[in-house]
């Protein structure tokens, strides 16, 4: 039975202060998903809002909560959006617990410390699901970490009660989602998973990265709750074509590869995509064939940057002759990738620039004689809390000022949320920047 005592609203945070009509496609926000399905699943009444997909600003999520009326609202947070969040908290004048938590909870906590509210404040760090059902229970107080006047922080690491050991076991109810599947690049109906959580790489710029999430470890999926994922989406909605996964490590190895397979092998009506690392192919090429025929269509490679210097100085594994040989193999077999580019990295100079842009063409150039398509996804670098080079520069140059939407960059469609900007840290112009950004993304229409 529903306690009706309890209404609880989670919101995907917006990332613009007023409310924009703009058509682009955004993924749902599964993590939060997860949290919603597990209230649920304890008799909680809740609602998910995604204030991006809803075209939301600062003005409409104040006026849901006065005319919903609910005993919690749970925001996530990121650098990009801080101001935003912070702006909502403080301006709501209605009486609610607000719930906060995000990645970069961890690395802003004490920021967060600082939001002026007669609300209560519930700050996680860590992973939410089983914590913010007992908050809206009374039955978290033994965990929390630090308290400030009507603020607590709960750290969810390894060694909490609740921390999701098995994410096999961790349910999802897509009914929150509204039938958000999206039709992808190739006009598949497309639907979205996670398989893995945690992170293997330690990458400079990542909130993610290893070194910086040492309380925690990282855990997949198992075969069977994939398969069954799977099934719950098609049984859902039969129309679905596609399967995109969104986290890092289901093609961490060649056992994970073969796992892919075997997995993709049950549905040979479907395709998918997949996030992967260079690293994880090494060795691994007499696979891509049946990778292929299990279904892959695509593979989303983060190369940042074509600079040996600057891959160092980032610490992205990976040589530029093994990113070269291995989009070349899985090209052959007709498997695309889209490449992730980044421009602007701290020191970086115009000779790196034109080291990573020459990668990018040289890619592309070879796709037109293999079976595989390849394409470029490119971003202006931007610093995020508690990364390396968020600490490098805040060391350097004391302040980082908020991110702002770069309208100089509007001309190709489907790019405004990933259009922001938080200073320029390289030796180059912003207008050099710029260029380059468009140059390279510029080559997917065979410029």
């Amino acid at each position: 039975m529903i306690n009706l005592s309890t209404k609880v609203i989670i919101f995907n945070s917006p990332i613009y202060i007023e409310k924009k009509y703009i058509k682009e496609d955004y993924l749902p926000p599964i993590g939060q998903g997860y949290i919603a399905t597990y209230l649920k699943e304890n008799n909680i009444d809740v609602e998910l809002i995604d204030c991006i997909y809803e075209h939301l600003g600062i003005k409409e999520i104040l006026e849901i909560i006065e005319e919903k009326k609910p005993t919690h609202v749970g925001m996530n947070i990121f650098t990009a959006n801080e101001h935003i969040v912070r702006s909502i908290i403080e301006k709501c004048n209605y009486k609610v617990d607000f719930i906060i938590g995000g990645q970069v909870v961890k690395f802003m906590y004490n920021e967060i410390l600082n939001f002026t509210t007669k609300n209560d404040m519930h700050i996680i760090i860590g992973e939410g699901e089983y914590i913010i059902n007992a908050i809206v229970n009374n039955k978290a107080d033994d965990e929390i970490f630090l308290k400030k006047e009507n603020k607590k922080v709960y750290w969810i690491n390894k060694n909490s009660i609740y921390f999701p050991i098995d994410i096999s076991y961790v349910n999802l109810d897509r009914n929150f989602f509204k039938g958000r599947d999206i039709k992808n690049l190739y006009g598949d109906v497309e639907s979205a998973i996670i398989t893995s959580r945690g992170c293997l790489y330690n990458c400079a710029f990542c909130g993610g990265a290893s070194s910086l999430n040492r309380d925690i470890y990282s855990r997949e999926k198992n075969k069977e709750s994939i398969i069954q994922d799977i099934k719950d989406i098609i049984k859902r909605d039969s129309e679905v074509q596609s399967i995109r996964i969104l986290d890092d490590l289901f093609l961490r190895n060649r056992e994970n590869m073969i796992k892919a397979i075997q997995i993709f092998n049950k549905f040979n009506f479907l395709s998918w995509r997949a996030m992967a690392h260079i690293n994880s192919f090494n060795r691994c090429s007499d696979l891509f064939l049946n990778l292929k025929r299990s279904g892959c269509k695509e593979l989303f490679i983060g190369i940042e940057s074509g600079s040996p210097r600057i891959r160092k100085s980032i610490n992205k594994i990976g040589e530029i002759y093994e990113i070269k040989k291995v989009i070349y193999k899985l090209l052959e077999v007709g498997i695309n990738v889209k490449g992730y580019f980044i421009y602007g990295f701290p020191e970086e100079d115009i000779h790196d620039l034109e080291k990573t842009y020459d990668l990018a063409k040289y890619l592309k150039e070879i796709s037109i004689n293999l079976k595989g398509n390849f394409r470029t996804s490119v971003f202006q670098f931007r610093p995020y809390h508690g990364t390396e080079l968020y600490n490098r520069i805040l060391e350097k140059h004391r302040k980082i000022p908020e991110c702002t939407l770069n309208i100089n960059l509007d001309k190709f469609d489907g790019r405004i949320q990933f259009n922001y900007q938080s200073g320029n840290y390289s030796k180059c112009a912003q207008e050099e920047l710029e260029q380059y950004i468009t140059e390279t993304l510029k080559l997917n229409n065979g410029e």
